[in-house]
């Protein structure tokens, strides 16, 4: 499928994006490079073994993968310094903790500590698309 946004043009199958394109006057242009062999690739540049088990490991940090490679589980591939990566970053963001509150009601049920789950594409039997969960 392709799709068009906001001057990017995704090729995908699912969600599984194979190419990326920027626009340029009304000219997509895509990002990376074409390798042209028994298959055609999109290639943005040749990882290291380093990256490589990084994302093979779900983003896993540096020290990690260091602590892996001296217990001999990274198949004796020598770690190196990691450039940045944002998913890393996003993926350390849900771990951020919320301070303690002060709490100032005096009656039963003043205060009732709840979560609501966003839009399902699939509705519940009664046509409802959000959750509301009672917490503790």
């Amino acid at each position: 499928m392709f799709k068009g946004e906001n001057g990017v043009l995704k090729v995908q199958k699912g969600s599984m994006i194979f190419m990326k394109g920027m626009q340029k006057n009304s000219l997509y242009s895509f990002i990376g490079e074409v390798v042209m062999g028994s298959t055609t690739v999109v290639s943005v540049k040749r990882l290291s073994k380093t990256e490589l088990w990084h994302r093979r490991l779900g983003h896993m940090s540096e020290r990690g993968l260091i602590e892996l490679g001296k217990q001999n589980l990274l198949c004796r591939d020598k770690v190196e310094k990691l450039d940045f990566c944002k998913h890393y970053v996003y993926g350390l963001a849900c771990r951020i903790k919320f301070g303690t509150g002060q709490q100032s009601t005096k009656g039963t049920l003043d205060y009732i500590h709840s979560d609501l789950w966003h839009p399902s594409r699939t509705p519940s039997h009664s046509s409802a698309k959000y959750f509301f969960i009672n917490g503790r």
